[in-house]
């Protein structure tokens, strides 16, 4: 398979990013949910809620940390990843390695025989040639790297691809369809102080 370097990738992104909103560039932000938790050890960690369900879940890790904590079904380990990446990103162009490597991964397991699939593999080891010195990156078990993809898949499989821009607009499409739809929640039971603190020590994950 023919690779293409990242400072190619990285110039589709941005060439494709001029005809989107202005969105497709800023910041990931996480909505802090403190959680009461007053056990051994601590808990931090990100998470993707649908819009609709977002104040629902608030509301539990809130007033029902031990409901939250028991019997909420946790998300996929590679998404809270990706969530986790986005948020601590340090610049636009870790975003874009993190959405192009993360949203590939998952079009090439939609087995699409329309040439997608040719193309989403070419962009996604360009990406991750470039996060392979800033990022643990994910572990190779996970089988689910962004919540969803959005776009119905009776018109990816209906997309005749002939080249690698057009790959480059669903990756950046979906990207917009996720941030209108999903919230970040970052879940905590450490004030901003300890976290930082924490930060100095080892690597922060959901302990429960």
């Amino acid at each position: 398979m023919e690779r293409i370097d990242w400072r190619t990738t990285y110039g589709l992104w941005k060439k494709g990013g001029l005809y989107l909103p202005h969105s497709l560039s800023k910041p990931i932000t996480a909505k802090p949910v403190f959680v009461e938790y007053n056990n051994e050890g601590f808990i931090y960690g990100y998470d993707w809620i649908e819009n609709e369900n977002a104040e629902g879940r608030i509301k539990i890790v809130s007033e029902r940390p031990t409901q939250f904590l028991l019997f909420t079904e946790p998300s996929n380990k590679g998404t809270i990843q990706t969530a986790q990446m986005l948020v601590e990103a340090k610049d636009e162009e870790e975003r874009a390695a993190i959405w192009i490597a993360a949203t590939t991964f998952e079009l090439r397991n939609l087995n699409l025989k329309n040439g997608i699939n040719g193309f989403a593999s070419k962009l996604h080891s360009s990406a991750i040639s470039f996060l392979l010195d800033r990022y643990y990156l994910w572990h190779h078990a996970m089988r689910k790297l962004v919540p969803e993809i959005m776009i119905p898949y009776s018109v990816l499989d209906s997309i005749q691809c002939s080249q690698i821009e057009t790959v480059m607009g669903l990756v950046q499409t979906n990207v917009m369809l996720l941030e209108g739809a999903y919230t970040v929640l970052r879940y905590s039971s450490l004030s901003d102080t300890e976290i930082e603190k924490e930060r100095g020590i080892k690597d922060l994950s959901v302990r429960r």
